[in-house]
Order: C-alpha cells, then sequence, then structure tokens
C-alpha cells in the first residue's frame, strides 16, 4: 500500500467480512469470523446503537474499527462509546489511519450523545496499547476481572 493514496472512510459491508476477518487476524492470532458476522447483523438491524468504520485505500481495506454504544452501565448515567475492534493492514501502520478511524468513531459517538470513550487490550499487545495510550486513552480505575464459568456454583 502505497501513503499517498487517497483514504476513503466508509460503514463496513457484507463484501468487507473477509479483508476485515483476515486483519484482524493478522493483528490479533486468530479469526473471528462468527464475531464480525453478528456484528454487522447487529448494526444493521440496530444502526444507532453500533458503529462501523472501514479505511478503504485504492479499493482495498486497510484498516477498519467496530464500536458500539452502552446507556447507563454499571450504574452511571451516561452514555458511553466502546471500541470493539480495530486493526490496520501492517503495510498502512503508522501512517494515521487507525487515529482517523477512532477519529471518525469519535465524532460519530458525539454526535449519538455519548461522553466518553472505553476500550480494552490484552496486556501482551504493547503496539496497541501504544496506540491507544496516544489516542488520548488512560488506564481505567475500574479492574476487569474474569474466570471460567465452571466454578459457579451458586
Amino acid at each position: 500500500m502505497t501513503a499517498n493514496t487517497e483514504i476513503k472512510l466508509r460503514p463496513l459491508a457484507a463484501g468487507d467480512l473477509a479483508a476485515v476477518t483476515r486483519l484482524d487476524a493478522t493483528n490479533g492470532g486468530e479469526s473471528r469470523a462468527g464475531f464480525f458476522e453478528r456484528r454487522l447483523q447487529a448494526e444493521q438491524q440496530s444502526p444507532t446503537g453500533f458503529f462501523s468504520c472501514v479505511a478503504e485505500r485504492g479499493g482495498e481495506v486497510a484498516g477498519f474499527l467496530l464500536g458500539h454504544l452502552l446507556d447507563g452501565e454499571f450504574g452511571g448515567l451516561e452514555r458511553v462509546a466502546v471500541l470493539d475492534a480495530v486493526a490496520i493492514d501492517p503495510a498502512a501502520q503508522r501512517q494515521g489511519l487507525a487515529r482517523k478511524l477512532v477519529g471518525e468513531f469519535d465524532r460519530s459517538a458525539r454526535e449519538r450523545g455519548a461522553s466518553e470513550m472505553r476500550t480494552q487490550a490484552q496486556w501482551d499487545r504493547p503496539g496497541l496499547v501504544e496506540f491507544f495510550s496516544a489516542a488520548g486513552f488512560r488506564l481505567s480505575p475500574r479492574l476487569v476481572l474474569e474466570r471460567p464459568t465452571e466454578y459457579v456454583n451458586f
């Protein structure tokens, strides 16, 4: 991918799913094809609650971002934008594409009444954590805890 080709931002389409799945696996390690198919369906059913943006360069998907909106989570009263997935083609990284995608999500989230954006990142993906830091994200005072459900015995 050449840096001087114009970037086009647009919503995710069904024809993008293979490219998005490939980019995500390249950046994250394993295919989440089912997740992306379900997200596209959810966005089609509830377009105001979900967000998708594809960065297209030279007719090819160079990156994408998916997010959604939450109302009143964990007792809060504010609408929150949640960045669920972002990935950029390795050949197009460090050229501002992810920043453009986050900027578009930020604009759309504010238009829809969100006052804050949240995301999560795996600690063993330092490049992603570094990007989020550069994009203005900070550690939350909240910890995300998880465990297998096999221990549920109420």
